[in-house]
């Protein structure tokens, strides 16, 4: 859990079971994340940028998500009902942090990434299982079969 400050209230934003069943934060999170991983020719660049575009409401998506476990109508204290409040929310921490660096939506992004993953979130929803099961099945090459059978005529 990490603790956001804006307009000298504190917001804790974490990743748990709330930020999980948000579908679009999921959707949205994992999609950045494998285009990134995707990124190898120039195509695939293209795909990176088109992903890229997407960077504000990713950033807005993820801060809602994270605000719910305790700012949320269901679960928290209320005080966050919707995206839009979230809007406002971040408009006022980048008007707060104009100066330093972090008052845009990639900066904001990185940030909550990293509470993401102190959270245990990409675990959570199954994400690193996912990718050691992608490691485990993905095939090897087979080329030396052919090239042992062509050198031994068999």
């Amino acid at each position: 859990m990490m603790i956001l400050t804006v307009e000298g209230k504190e917001y804790k934003i974490e990743y748990t079971m709330e930020a999980a069943l948000c579908n679009e934060c999921t959707e949205k999170v994992t999609d950045y994340l494998f285009s990134i991983g995707e990124a190898g020719s120039k195509e695939d660049a293209k795909k990176l940028i088109s992903s890229m575009t997407d960077i504000p409401q990713t950033a807005l998506t993820m801060l809602y998500a994270g605000l719910l476990e305790h700012h949320g109508a269901e679960s928290g204290d209320g005080s966050i009902t919707s995206k839009q409040e979230v809007k406002e929310l971040a408009r006022q921490y980048f008007a707060e942090h104009k100066e330093d660096g972090k008052g845009n939506f990639f900066a904001l992004m990185e940030l909550l990434m990293g509470a993401m993953e102190a959270d245990g979130f990409f675990n959570q929803i199954g994400l690193g299982q996912l990718a050691e099961k992608a490691q485990k099945t993905k095939k090897t090459p087979q080329d030396y079969k052919r090239r042992i059978a062509k050198a031994t005529g068999k």
